[in-house]
């Protein structure tokens, strides 16, 4: 399974924005104790203050996920590099498969050149967040080698360190 992770066009980031702000708003009345309309203001307000620039906000990569050989779109991955404690690190802020490309292959492939795109930037770590709720999702982090370093209420962090 080979995957090329793409730029994503203007009018592509318009409909993730609104597909991941509507997504990020259930996961927050799935995991606390909001409506609805609260949780939609503040995703939104979140990801506003995440990407004031769009497409041209520093430090942010959002890509469309492509299987190679079909040439078609599977998914879309956003991640953006930082410094924690003096470690540059690679952050995936969001992810998603498409339903019908799901247990395919695509996210672990993604992963992986999300890692190395993070390699050749000099980060040093991988760090995921993943909502309790998301097993498929932890599941998937596992098995691509990622570790819980820290717990929360609805969530967990988990790493993984990249090879130089």
């Amino acid at each position: 399974m080979e995957v090329q992770l793409r730029e994503m066009s203007k009018d592509e980031f318009k409909i993730f924005f609104e597909n991941s702000i509507f997504d990020y708003a259930n996961d927050l009345v799935k995991s606390s104790d909001i409506t609805m309309d609260e949780a939609h203001i503040q995703a939104l307000g979140e990801f506003e203050e995440m990407l004031p620039n769009g497409l041209e906000t520093k430090d942010n990569v959002l890509r469309i996920i492509v299987d190679v050989a079909e040439q078609k779109a599977v998914g879309i991955i956003w991640y953006l590099f930082e410094m924690t404690d003096d470690v540059k690190q690679v952050f995936l802020s969001d992810f998603i498969i498409k339903e019908e490309e799901r247990r395919k292959g695509y996210a672990s492939a993604a992963l992986i050149e999300m890692e190395r795109d993070a390699q050749r930037n000099g980060c040093a770590e991988s760090i995921i967040y993943v909502w309790k709720h998301n097993s498929p999702g932890i599941n998937l982090y596992t098995k691509c080698g990622y570790v819980t370093f820290r717990e929360l209420e609805d969530g967990m962090y988990m790493k993984k360190g990249l090879k130089g």
